[in-house]
């Protein structure tokens, strides 16, 4: 993604300090946590038996990412509080689907890899075709996190992007490596904290120093919104599909990511095939789910007491940032330039933990699934794969640094929000669609599951890229104005719909399947299957 920023300045002694003890700590960690790396089960999933607050924190520290911690204060400056309400208002809906139906559905087999159920519903072909999904989307997401951390690094530090990417991606790959998904879940457990820590150090600087608190700032987040020529509040709701977000459309956009995220997506699921059972796996979720509200409320109340530290004092931003084009910078910008020496380095490294527990779990999961593959028919536990699951994570790192190189010719006006639901998020509701299908649709078989999620899978696309596709056709003179740009909070509920209910319509014309799908769907999850268990 292409940007653009003016010249910051570097970091001092003290901040280059704390980086590097951040850096080889996070090593040292995964290296003592290597020791407990014997079998499979150990390796992937911690021997599944992670404790349940661990793994919660680890969830939330996975799907937070810096894409978060940047552009959550960073949007304030845009529109003050409003851009919160609608993820408030889905969080109610997307914890009663999570908590009563996904997590207690998946966690009665005994999966390493959760494409596996995809082949006992469908049958292998589905079971590639999920596996291929989740890899394209893990190696775009991690990239993007990659890119996106790396660019404000490198911007405020003075460090060249090569140097910077390379670092992040190098350290969580040998932590990773080494340790397994229990390095992966205590070092996010540790990078939550320091996350945790950073903003709130901020809030409560910019109390001492200017002796006001949070209705003073989001007084001033008003003042400031009014100065804006043109801008108003997020509607409750629009039937047009160009308004940028509305209250309900962000709403249903952040219920459908948290659905397929949470029955889909490798990198989720793994960590609650980690714990104990359904009971441990749902008290980690309820944990996650906490944690992300307080942080985003954190980082929403970082972003008000910077609005009133430089507007309502009236300070110029430092380093001349402008609110429209690099509000994201302002945060850190912030931390280097105000902060005591080694506070700064303190918020990048919170930066840097936001970006690496993303990358972590993401280059931990393709090594897991890829492995699983493998040794797919092979007996069980006649052989360790313990190393070739390093070495695949060691490639997934590499692949992953690649990608952030290549996201960089993402056009910059989409900025971080507008950009992901037409990269990685493109695949996030057909892969979710491919597994609700299997749950909710008994009659569909591996046909109509897997047309459903292509035809999902083009919606997004199209979706997503319709202006440069009709820009493409109005230089070829088939068209003599190109179409708006859609909002992207229409993207992934569109897909999902789609492919759900071209699934259903193709499942009408199959016959009916012989195999049985004894605790394999919604409705017979109480007849006892071969892969089924009785754990609570």
């Amino acid at each position: 993604m292409q940007l653009s920023f003016s010249p910051v300045l570097g970091l001092t002694w003290q901040d280059n300090s704390v980086l590097v003890v951040y850096l080889a700590g996070v090593i040292v960690l995964g290296l003592w946590l290597s020791r407990r790396k014997g079998s499979d089960e150990d390796y992937f999933l911690g021997g599944r038996r992670m404790p349940w607050f661990a793994v919660g924190i680890s969830v939330i520290a996975s799907l937070l990412s810096s894409l978060t911690f940047l552009s959550e204060p960073g949007e304030v400056w845009k529109s003050g509080t409003t851009h919160i309400f609608g993820k408030i208002l889905a969080i109610p809906f997307e914890m009663l689907i999570v908590f009563f139906f996904c997590i207690p559905f998946m966690m009665r087999f005994r999966f390493t890899s959760v494409y596996e159920y995809l082949e006992h519903r469908f049958g292998y072909p589905a079971r590639l075709m999920g596996m291929v999904l989740f890899l394209c989307l893990v190696i775009l997401w991690m990239g993007f996190v990659v890119l996106a951390s790396a660019k404000v690094l490198a911007q405020v530090s003075g460090y060249s992007l090569f140097t910077v990417i390379v670092s992040v991606g190098v350290v969580a790959t040998v932590y990773t490596m080494v340790g397994g998904l229990r390095a992966v879940i205590w070092t996010d457990v540790i990078q939550i904290a320091l996350l945790i820590a950073g903003t709130v150090f901020t809030l409560v600087y910019v109390m001492a120093v200017t002796g006001t608190w949070l209705p003073d700032w989001y007084a001033a987040s008003l003042r400031h919104l009014e100065t804006i020529q043109g801008w108003e509040p997020v509607p409750l709701f629009s039937f047009d599909p160009t308004v940028h977000a509305t209250i309900v459309t962000v709403a249903i956009h952040m219920c459908v990511w948290h659905v397929c995220t949470h029955i889909g997506n490798q990198m989720t699921v793994q960590r609650y095939f980690s714990t104990t059972n359904a009971t441990a796996a749902r008290r980690s979720f309820v944990t996650a789910s906490l944690f992300g509200v307080a942080l985003n409320l954190l980082l929403l109340a970082t972003g008000l007491a910077l609005v009133y530290y430089y507007f309502g004092q009236e300070i110029p931003i430092d380093e001349g940032l402008s609110t429209d084009t690099e509000r994201d910078l302002i945060f850190p910008t912030f931390a280097l330039n105000r902060l005591p020496p080694g506070v700064g380095g303190g918020i990048l490294a919170a930066l840097l933990a936001a970006a690496m527990s993303s990358i972590d779990s993401g280059i931990n999961s393709i090594a897991t699934v890829v492995t699983t593959e493998i040794k797919r028919g092979e007996s069980s536990g006649r052989t360790s794969h313990v190393r070739l699951g390093m070495w695949l994570t060691l490639a997934a790192g590499l692949f992953i640094t690649a990608a952030a190189y290549l996201l960089n010719f993402m056009p910059a006006k989409w900025g971080i929000v507008g950009a992901m639901p037409r990269t990685f998020n493109a695949i996030t509701a057909p892969l979710g669609g491919l597994f609700l299908i299997g749950m909710f649709l008994p009659r569909a078989g591996q046909r109509a599951a897997m047309i459903g999620s292509a035809c999902g899978l083009l919606t997004s696309i199209s979706m997503g890229y319709l202006e440069p596709f009709g820009n493409f056709f109005v230089k070829a003179g088939l068209l003599t104005q190109a179409p708006p740009t859609l909002s992207f909070t229409w993207i992934m509920p569109s897909a999902l719909l789609v492919t759900f209910t071209v699934a259903w319509i193709v499942s009408r014309f199959e016959s009916p399947s012989d195999k049985s799908l004894a605790g394999l769907t919604w409705s017979t999850r109480k007849q006892q299957g071969l892969l089924t268990t009785t754990s609570k």
